[in-house]
């Protein structure tokens, strides 16, 4: 059945069945983009042909675009059954990346894993002890050190702090035991935020030997399911 609802009073319907189709109301007028019915017969032919021209192209795109998710949904579970098979055969089961190219050498796919990290609470209290540290160490820390450790807890733009910053200070052994389970603390409270795989697909460039990089945008489709 077709799309029903109120606007202005009136029931508004959208022709067909699909909810990109162009707004009527009861009476055949034309709903325009401030919500008001229009009478056909007051419309420029022009606009009619634009509203028509734009509909019919973007119902290609997102038929193309549906046709991509499939694609991508064959292509992922293709993957996935290759390496853990792969993987299964060696009692184990499969993480992180893979490069898979073919006999002749001239195609290949990869997967990569990303994982974006973040700290949970106990990251403040890694912070507690390592100002305090830095308080009692006034005058033996080295300043290059100590402004080390102040960057590493600035925050950016958007409020958030810098993983690889904080991740960092664990490579100074300093054998203070405030230091120690500050970076304890840190260790623990890292955790993985969420994780995004991308695939991505090469073919040999016969010039040059090196492998190019074939363009498709599939990650801006993550987390798209399939609509029937």
């Amino acid at each position: 059945m077709a799309r029903e609802k109120m606007v202005g009073g009136r029931n508004v319907t959208a022709e067909g069945q699909k909810p990109y189709n162009r707004l009527i109301d009861d009476r055949g007028n034309w709903i325009d983009a401030q919500g008001r019915p229009v009478p056909p017969r007051y419309i420029e032919k022009e606009v009619k042909e634009r509203d028509r021209m734009v509909r019919r192209i973007f119902i290609k795109a997102m038929k193309l675009k549906q046709h991509v998710v499939q694609v991508k949904t064959e292509v992922v579970l293709s993957l996935d059954e290759y390496l853990d098979a792969l993987a299964g055969q060696h009692d184990t089961s499969w993480k992180g990346n893979a490069e898979l190219i073919t006999f002749d050498g001239r195609i290949k796919v990869e997967v990569k894993v990303n994982e974006a990290l973040e700290f949970d609470e106990r990251l403040q209290l890694a912070k507690q002890k390592i100002d305090d540290c830095l308080r009692r160490w006034t005058g033996n820390a080295r300043a290059e050190i100590r402004a080390i450790i102040s960057q590493a807890f600035q925050m950016d733009r958007k409020g958030r702090i810098n993983v690889r910053s904080i991740l960092t200070l664990r490579q100074f052994r300093f054998e203070d035991p405030q230091w120690r389970a500050a970076m304890t603390l840190i260790s623990d409270s890292l955790r993985i935020r969420s994780t995004r795989r991308y695939v991505n697909f090469y073919r040999k460039d016969e010039t040059t030997g090196r492998f190019v990089l074939i363009p498709l945008n599939w990650s801006a489709l993550d987390g798209e399911a399939l609509k029937r």
